[in-house]
C-alpha cells in the first residue's frame, strides 16, 4: 500500500506558510496550501489528505472552528491540528472531542518540533489507513461468506428439483423404451440434456470469483439462475436493456453480482414484479436500475460493497441507482 503523507495547511498569513511549506517538503511531504478557507473547503471535497493544520484565527476569514466543523461533515478521517500563535486565547477542550481534533500546534514552538509533530501525525495516518484496509477486507470475506451461504440453499433446492426430473426421465426411457415411439424418445432425451444443462449453468454461477470479464447474456443468465426458484414463486421476471448492444464488459465481476444481487432481492421484498436494468454507454460504462430503490439501507449496503473495489461507482438520487463501470 502507498504510503500516505499529504498535509494541507490553510493559514490567513502567508509569512507562516511559506517556511513550514518550504520545510515540510525539504522533509520529503507532499503540502498544499491555502490563505482561503473556502477554497481549502472544496479542494477538500475533491482530493484526499492526510493531516490539516488550520489556524484557529483568521481574518476577515472563517475561523478554524468553523472551517473544521464544516470539514467533518464530509470527511471523518482526516488528523486535524488547530494551529494559534495566542496560547492564552486556545479554544475550549469540549470543541477538541466535539469535531475530533487531534492537537494544537504553537507557531511560537518553533518550526523543528512542529515537522517532528507533523511527521508523527502522518504515521498515525498510515496505520489508520492499514486499519480500515484491513476492516474493508473483513467486511468483503464477510459478505462473500453470508453471499455464498445464502444462496447456497437455493442452489440445493433447485438441484434437487432438477436431479427428480432427470431421474424421472431416465427411469421412463428405460422402462418404456421398448413401447415408446422415437419421437416420444427424442423428447425424453431433449428434455434431460435441458435439465443437465441447467444444473450447468447452476454450478458456474456459483464459480464468479475468478471472473474477469462477463457478456450481457452471461449476466442475466447468472442472475436468472441465482434467483430461478424466487422469481418463479413471486411470478416476477428479471429484464435487461442493452441499449447500446454492449456485448460485455470487464471490471471485478464478483462485486457487481453482489451488488445486483441485493437490488433484486431488495425489489422482490417489495413485490416488484418485473426487475428492470438497463445498461448504456457514455462516457463510462453503467447499470442503471430502472425500478425505484426508496429503502436507505440498502443504498448504504451496496455504497459500502462498492468500497471493496476501485472499479465500480454507485450515483444515487432520491432512489434512483446507476452503478457505473469505470
Amino acid at each position: 500500500m502507498e504510503k500516505t503523507n499529504k498535509v494541507m495547511i490553510i493559514d490567513d498569513e502567508k509569512t507562516f506558510i511559506i517556511p513550514l511549506e518550504v520545510g515540510l517538503k525539504r522533509h520529503g511531504v507532499d503540502v498544499v496550501s491555502f490563505t482561503d478557507p473556502e477554497e481549502a473547503i472544496q479542494y477538500l471535497k475533491n482530493n484526499k489528505v492526510d493531516v490539516l493544520l488550520t489556524d484557529y484565527h483568521m481574518e476577515p476569514s472563517i475561523n478554524g472552528d468553523e472551517v473544521i466543523r464544516r470539514i467533518r461533515e464530509f470527511n471523518k478521517d482526516i488528523i486535524i491540528y488547530l494551529q494559534t500563535g495566542y496560547a492564552e486565547m486556545l479554544p475550549a477542550e469540549e470543541m477538541l472531542e466535539k469535531y475530533d481534533i487531534q492537537g494544537y500546534i504553537d507557531k511560537g514552538e518553533g518550526q523543528e518540533k512542529n515537522y517532528r509533530l507533523i511527521k508523527s501525525a502522518l504515521k498515525h495516518a498510515q496505520t489508520l489507513e492499514l486499519v480500515k484496509e484491513q476492516e474493508k477486507q473483513i467486511d468483503a470475506q464477510t459478505y462473500r461468506n453470508d453471499f455464498f451461504g445464502k444462496f447456497l440453499y437455493r442452489f440445493i433446492g433447485e438441484i434437487k428439483e432438477k436431479g427428480m426430473v432427470i431421474g424421472g426421465l431416465v427411469n421412463s426411457i428405460t422402462i418404456e423404451r421398448e413401447t415408446i415411439s422415437e419421437e416420444e424418445f427424442e423428447k425424453y432425451s431433449n428434455n434431460i440434456k435441458i435439465a443437465l444443462k441447467s444444473i450447468m449453468e447452476m454450478i458456474e454461477s456459483l464459480e464468479i470469483e475468478e471472473k474477469t470479464m462477463i457478456s450481457i447474456t452471461d449476466l442475466e443468465q447468472l442472475l436468472n439462475s441465482l434467483f430461478n426458484i424466487d422469481f418463479k414463486i413471486k411470478n416476477a421476471k428479471l429484464d435487461i436493456k442493452n441499449e447500446n448492444n454492449i456485448f460485455g464488459f470487464t471490471c471485478d465481476i464478483k462485486t457487481i453480482v453482489y451488488i445486483l444481487t441485493d437490488i433484486i432481492e431488495y425489489l422482490l421484498e417489495q413485490e416488484e414484479k418485473e426487475i428492470c436494468f438497463s445498461i448504456l454507454k457514455e462516457e463510462d460504462l453503467y447499470i442503471e436500475v430502472l425500478n425505484e430503490i426508496k429503502n436507505k439501507e440498502i443504498i448504504e449496503k451496496i455504497k459500502k460493497l462498492v468500497l471493496l473495489t476501485n472499479e465500480i461507482e454507485i450515483m444515487e438520487t432520491n432512489g434512483n441507482v446507476k452503478i457505473i463501470i469505470k
